[in-house]
């Protein structure tokens, strides 16, 4: 059903937008004469003074002070095809980029973002092969790679003192964790590393962090309600007890369930697919309503609700955008674009899983809520319609 790429030291899936060369897309116009405006923008104005004000430390810690849309930008170059932008981007990264910072992060987003980008930065700088295209940058000499090991060292401490052995969610990047940090996180954030752990320690060669990961999502999966199945949407990381029984495939769970089957593709883990249908047949059993089969039948088109964790009960009537990834554009392009442009993530998915069926129906519903507001709306109350 997938199909694994595997190197000898790694196993690499890769999801290019549009086309292997998306500037052969009719889209690139559109899609990249916006980012780029913005991104030369930030290039002038931002990056050297990051963007960071220390007075805003307890509304954006997510910032980190460490050139984190520099840094996020990369793997976005590629994309577009900017070769030069993106050996420019990379020799700025590795001659300016420092975490030896007094500054407190969030876990979650310093891993998926910062670490996450700068491997596979590291990959596509180092791919003599040129796969992706002309991105080989011949004097690099996996200075990324060493860039991430050194951010994920420092965010060792908040996986240590819990006795659950869940992290905090935040840690400072040179004390630790700092006392009066909060011990309460929510499941994604928690249960959504091992991909880019998982990288890492196979690149490294050092299993350190990927058995990190792995030991937090066993954890967080042997706590979920032993009644439905599902997980909670927050937990309290000392105790082991669910603070919020909210569940369903928005945010807070979204990327819990996605890394499940990601990092089987990636890395040929028979658990983690276990782990995935498990969760998987939790969902189907609790959070699915409306007819039974997808494209026929009378009755609602199927949905994926929120319920509670509890007993799988309707816990409210709306969706939210986390649920679907959406492109930005200029709002006069929004009529003219066609379903393959609008993503609902869990949707994409039940097509890596084989559910093409689900996938389809689920994808018809979110394309119509964008057909119907021009833009996706942060929260759509179902019920109502």
């Amino acid at each position: 059903m997938f199909q694994i790429l595997r190197g000898s030291s790694i196993s690499l899936l890769i999801i290019v937008c549009f086309s292997c060369d998306s500037r052969h897309s009719p889209w690139h116009p559109f899609i990249a004469s916006p980012w780029q405006r913005r991104y030369s923008t930030f290039s002038k104005v931002c990056l050297f003074v990051y963007c960071y004000f220390s007075s805003n430390i307890n509304i954006n810690d997510v910032l980190g002070d460490y050139s984190l849309t520099l840094i996020d930008s990369l793997d976005t170059l590629v994309v577009l095809g900017d070769h030069d932008e993106f050996k420019r981007a990379v020799s700025l990264v590795i001659n300016t980029v420092s975490f030896e910072k007094n500054t407190t992060v969030q876990v979650f987003e310093a891993t998926i973002r910062v670490i996450g980008s700068l491997l596979s930065a590291h990959l596509i700088a180092s791919d003599k092969s040129r796969m992706l295209g002309d991105f080989y940058i011949p004097d690099y000499d996996g200075e990324l790679l060493t860039l991430a090991h050194d951010l994920a060292a420092r965010l060792l401490p908040a996986f240590e003192g819990t006795r659950t052995g869940i992290p905090y969610p935040r840690v400072n990047l040179i004390h630790g964790v700092l006392p009066g940090t909060v011990e309460e996180t929510c499941t994604a954030g928690a249960g959504s590393l091992l991909v880019e752990f998982g990288i890492l320690s196979r690149l490294l060669g050092d299993q350190t962090f990927e058995r990190t990961a792995r030991r937090i999502n066993e954890r967080l999966w042997q706590l979920r309600d032993k009644n439905t199945g599902l997980p909670g949407n927050v937990i309290n990381i000392q105790t082991g007890e669910w603070v919020g029984h909210l569940s369903g495939v928005g945010a807070g769970l979204d990327s819990f369930y996605e890394y499940f089957l990601k990092a089987y593709i990636l890395f040929g883990e028979s658990r983690d697919l276990q782990l995935f249908n498990e969760a998987y047949d939790a969902i189907l059993a609790n959070m699915r309503r409306g007819r039974i089969l997808c494209n026929s039948q009378d009755g609602e088109p199927p949905l994926f609700v929120n319920v509670d964790s509890r007993d799988g009960s309707t816990a409210n009537t709306w969706i939210d955008a986390l649920q679907v990834c959406s492109y930005d554009v200029p709002s006069r392009l929004l009529g003219y674009f066609v379903v393959a442009l609008v993503k609902a993530s869990f949707a994409g998915l039940l097509v890596l899983a084989g559910h093409l069926e689900e996938a389809i129906c689920q994808h018809a519903f979110y394309y119509a809520v964008w057909s119907k507001y021009g833009v996706l709306p942060e929260r759509f109350n179902w019920y109502l319609k």
